[in-house]
């Protein structure tokens, strides 16, 4: 089981929005997460980058 933490990044600062995430679904740019306890949260960016190997982590662009 892949479960994740996802970053935002803000103008090069990184922010915890949510963690072990184990759902995302993107639509025109905004991203809907779901982790292990089924609460959901919404962010609005682009992909920046995605580790599963290493940290486990998505980084969620904003403010560029």
């Amino acid at each position: 089981m892949c479960i994740a933490t996802v970053y935002v990044d803000t103008n090069g600062e990184l922010k915890e929005a949510m963690r072990d995430v184990i759902y995302i679904e993107v639509e025109n740019g905004r991203f809907q997460l779901v982790n292990l306890l089924g609460e959901e949260k919404y962010l609005e960016g682009k992909l920046k980058r995605i580790d599963f190997w290493e940290e486990h982590s998505v980084v969620i662009e904003q403010g560029r």
